[in-house]
This record gives structure tokens, sequence and C-alpha cells, in this order.
């Protein structure tokens, strides 16, 4: 069975980027384009991985990892903040796997994800 991916971005050109290339790897690729979106999608089904976006209208990236990081039964949630925002360290602290800027590691995403949901 394929890993489920979750895609969280308000630009609907990333999510279809993102989107796209993660199905080239077989991966299973659903998307949100806003926190609350996203949130709402984890409570119907959980996926293997979150691919999140830090800067959104609402409820932005941080706060959705730590609502997510919150909650125990999340623990086996893996979730790569992609973003163009520089500030890695609020990332970690609120709780991401990984860290990728849009701008130079897009490319790199397919192999990154196969680390990250490597560590469950």
């Amino acid at each position: 069975m394929a890993e489920r991916i979750l895609v969280v971005d308000d630009s609907r050109l990333v999510t279809d980027i993102v989107k796209m290339r993660l199905e080239m790897y077989g991966y299973e690729v659903r998307l949100a384009y806003s926190g609350e979106e996203a949130l709402a999608a984890i409570a119907k089904e959980v996926p293997d991985l979150m691919v999140l976006d830090v800067q959104m209208p609402g409820m932005d990236g941080y706060e959705v990892c730590r609502r997510l990081r919150d909650n125990p039964q999340l623990d086996d949630l893996r979730i790569i903040m992609l973003t163009s925002s520089d500030d890695k360290h609020a990332a970690f602290e609120a709780g991401v796997d990984d860290y990728l800027n849009k701008d130079v590691d897009l490319l790199n995403l397919p192999n990154r994800v196969k680390l990250v949901l490597e560590m469950q």
C-alpha cells in the first residue's frame, strides 16, 4: 500500500507541483489549502506524512504543527515543512521532522519524504 501524504499550502500552483512530484514516486497524495482544512482532513484520515507550508491565511503552519504535536494519538505523523520562510528554528520548535525551502529544495522533496518516512 502506498504511503499517504497530505500536502498543505494555500497556493494551488505549489500543491499541484508537489502532488505531481510525489505521485511520480508512488505516493498517494491528498491536498488541503489552509491549516483548518488540514486539521479537518487529519480528523477524518491520518496520513503517514504531511508536507506543510508556514505562511497561510488564518491558521499558519506553526500552529497546525503545534496542535498536531499536542495530540498523543498523532505521534507517528511525520511533518515536513516546505516553505519560503527562513525561520528553521521556529519550525523545529513547533515540532517538524524536517524543513525544506521551496526555492531550493523542491526537487529533493521525494528523497526527503522517503527519509522522513523511514524514521518511523
